[in-house]
């Protein structure tokens, strides 16, 4: 329950500055892109009026070792029925953490890393959604967990004017605070995280508060407990 709760906390965020829109059917549908010769997918919920009404878009990525279709259970498209979300699969990638040999899904964690292969396809997703609905580019959002948190934050570095905010879990950022302009984000992390250490987290969170130009002491606005 907790993990589920983490995010739609992350949606919190793109939910309060979103407009009021009567509620939507969404459709899912699986799609393939081919980018650099290699086949991409993901799951796209894509609400009924998509075609006809500017749509917010909620690109969410699933950490290492993940898959589009288990991220699809944090159920975004349910939370905001009037945005398209994507659920983007990643490829085997070494980890920085975990599997150095690159035997599971992930998304690369640096600009260059394997010839942009993931913010090329990124690219691709968004200019498809241009071409085939009606996007409201002044609501477009990233969100991801782990590995895909840090991806959320390398697309914030190189891809920050698409995005009106992200919501980034469990990650750190530490070779791109510097390419980060400001930007609405909040960041979900959990002090008992054994793989993405509390002290990196926290960094990333002093670094995001100096970018944005806010107290450097934080005021907790809820606890865990009063949530659950």
């Amino acid at each position: 329950m907790k993990k589920h709760l983490m995010f739609a906390m992350c949606l919190v965020l793109v939910i309060a500055i979103a407009s009021p829109l009567l509620a939507q059917e969404v459709r899912n549908v699986d799609r393939q892109w081919t980018i650099g010769g290699v086949e991409r997918t993901a799951k796209v919920f894509v609400p009924e009026e998509a075609k006809q009404t500017p749509s917010p878009v909620i690109f969410a990525f699933h950490g290492h070792g993940g898959t589009a279709k288990n991220s699809s259970r944090w159920n975004y498209q349910q939370l905001w029925p009037e945005a398209i979300v994507v659920y983007m699969q990643g490829l085997n990638t070494p980890g920085r953490l975990t599997d150095p040999e690159g035997k599971k899904a992930g998304w690369q964690s640096a600009a260059g890393d394997q010839d942009d292969r993931d913010l090329r396809f990124f690219d691709a997703v968004l200019e498809s959604l241009k071409s085939e609905f009606k996007v409201d580019e002044q609501r477009i959002y990233a969100t991801g967990h782990s590995n895909g948190g840090g991806f959320t934050y390398l697309l914030w570095g190189q891809r920050g004017e698409v995005f009106a905010a992200v919501a980034p879990s469990a990650a750190a950022a530490n070779r791109i605070y510097g390419d980060l302009k400001p930007k609405p984000a909040m960041h979900i992390a959990g002090e008992n995280d054994t793989l993405v250490k509390f002290a990196w987290q926290e960094n990333a969170m002093q670094q995001i508060r100096k970018i944005n130009g806010c107290d450097d002491a934080a005021t907790p606005w809820t606890t865990m407990e009063e949530l659950v």
